[in-house]
């Protein structure tokens, strides 16, 4: 009775041990499980999308014709390339008095202030033909000179606007003083300086876009 006794126990002890070491094992392992699950369960780091820069509006190229107001008034034509314009215009005489005016440009773009703002920069000529109505003692003449010319240009579009300066300096000028009178001849055309300013605004149309 006592071996049966202790075989018994021993039985009941080895079935203790092994319940005890199987929780702490499943224990173990649902601890592993619940520190695993909030790494498993973490959102991913949003992506925070970058707006890109607008690509500059392709211009207009070809040829075009229109008009420009100001000193002088005159129509106006140009071809324009890929960064570079090339422009001539005809028209009235500047505020000064009545005559005609014949001006020539390239221009180059210089910088793309927006989509469909552009800053040109040239060089051209200018053939300028006018009477004088301040004296009797002048005669039409004719200037030749040299201007440098910035536009400030805005294109829609088959339509551009644009604003023209153009300081220059005439280079030659035909005689205006016929010296009628001798020493009394008055002649203040003769005397001015051969520096100019022309300002115009004006607006062109493609004929190709």
């Amino acid at each position: 009775m006592r071996g049966v006794a202790g075989v018994t126990c021993l039985l009941i002890a080895s079935t203790v041990h092994a319940d005890s070491t199987h929780g702490t094992n499943a224990a173990a392992a649902g601890a592993a499980a619940a520190a695993a699950a909030p790494a498993a369960a973490a959102p991913a780091p949003a992506v925070v999308a970058v707006p890109s820069t607008p690509e500059p509006t392709s211009s207009p190229k070809g040829l075009a014709i229109g008009a420009e107001l100001g000193d002088p008034t005159s129509a106006t034509v140009a071809y324009f390339a890929t960064k570079v314009v090339a422009s001539a215009a005809l028209g009235s005489a500047t505020l000064e008095s009545p005559g005609w005016s014949f001006h020539a440009d390239v221009q180059g773009v210089a910088t793309r202030l927006a989509p469909h703002a552009v800053l040109r920069v040239g060089l051209g000529a200018r053939i300028y033909h006018h009477s004088h109505l301040l004296s009797p003692d002048e005669v039409p003449s004719t200037h030749f000179g040299a201007r440098a010319s910035v536009a400030l240009a805005y294109q829609t579009g088959s339509m551009e606007l644009y604003a023209e300066l153009a300081p220059g300096v005439d280079l030659k000028r035909t005689n205006s003083c016929t010296l009628a009178d001798g020493p009394f001849s008055v002649c203040p055309h003769a005397q001015e300086s051969p520096l100019f300013l022309q300002l115009a605004v004006g607006a062109r149309f493609f004929l190709s876009h």
